[in-house]
């Protein structure tokens, strides 16, 4: 009994921390794009993430995917990174670092509707009440008017969270064969190799890569707490998800948006609203409603 639990309590502590990196991102992004425009910041955060884990990667040794599973990949490499961490950069350009982490946390309401859609199965009860608190929660963000006119940065966030939904979707399915590090690796590699062409573009269109205010601390934020961070977070999830059961993981991830807050309240000097409390609190609540067979898809 005691083996177990200590095993127990080593996969949450990597899982914890991976919350906080993923968490603190969502800040180092709002901070980097002060000194680089949204395709630079995308391009500089999966370059780094992309170098740390094949580094690790080449040190470890693997066997090369298949070309079946390569497409599978290259599939997830689009949908996220490069479309889910694009879309979330661009929406952090128009809303603040809080809002945009409590938004990114709707991603397990995404994973509920998907998987009730191509399964053609109901969800539970407590999924439904969930997705119902999550969404009142996202209405609330926008002030007292509590409808869903949200602002385009608000939408941008929700469609990176959607096509991080989508991605997970497809690693469930589709690359349950492949080791997880060895699926990240190739995963952010074709995330990079999808965001060049956007490069190339801005160069050829003539747009700043970086403002006139860019300086050494957005290189380094934009490099450690986004790219390495987003690369550790990924490998200590791949980690501990092998030490703890799901619904234990799910848990501990569900936090995400509270050290996102956190973050930009302490960073940032972000205020939050009444309002966005009040938003914040039924999103996170109705995230937690979600048991381990809704996000089984």
């Amino acid at each position: 009994m005691s083996t177990v639990i200590t095993r127990g309590q080593r996969g949450l502590l990597p899982l914890l921390v991976a919350s906080i990196l993923w968490g603190v991102w969502t800040t180092g992004e709002k901070f980097g794009l002060g000194g680089m425009s949204v395709v630079t910041l995308l391009t500089v955060t999966l370059a780094s993430a992309t170098a740390l884990l094949w580094a690790i990667l080449l040190r470890q040794g693997h066997q090369r995917p298949t070309r079946e599973q390569l497409k599978l990949l290259a599939l997830l490499g689009l949908f996220e990174p490069m479309l889910g961490y694009g879309a979330i950069g661009l929406g952090l350009a128009y809303i603040n670092a809080a809002e945009a982490a409590l938004l990114d946390g709707t991603e397990a309401v995404f994973i509920v509707a998907l998987a009730a859609f191509l399964n053609r199965r109901m969800p539970t009860g407590r999924a439904v009440a969930g997705v119902v608190l999550a969404a009142a929660g996202v209405a609330l963000l926008g002030g007292p008017r509590a409808d869903l006119g949200l602002s385009l940065g608000s939408l941008l966030v929700l469609a990176g969270s959607l096509a991080a939904a989508i991605a997970t979707m497809i690693a469930g399915r589709a690359v349950v064969d492949m080791p997880p590090l060895v699926v990240t690796a190739y995963q952010f590699a074709f995330g990079l190799l999808f965001t060049l062409p956007l490069i190339v573009w801005q160069w050829v269109g003539g747009d700043r890569p970086f403002t006139p205010s860019a300086h050494l601390g957005h290189w380094l934020v934009v490099t450690v707490v986004c790219g390495f961070g987003l690369g550790i977070a990924y490998l200590l999830y791949n980690r501990a998800i092998t030490q703890v059961s799901v619904s234990a993981a799910g848990i501990v991830l569900n936090i995400i948006p509270v050290f996102g807050v956190a973050a930009a309240i302490i960073f940032l000097d972000e205020a939050i609203t009444l309002w966005q409390f009040l938003g914040a609190s039924l999103i996170i609540g109705g995230i937690f409603l979600f048991t381990e067979a809704d996000l089984d898809e």
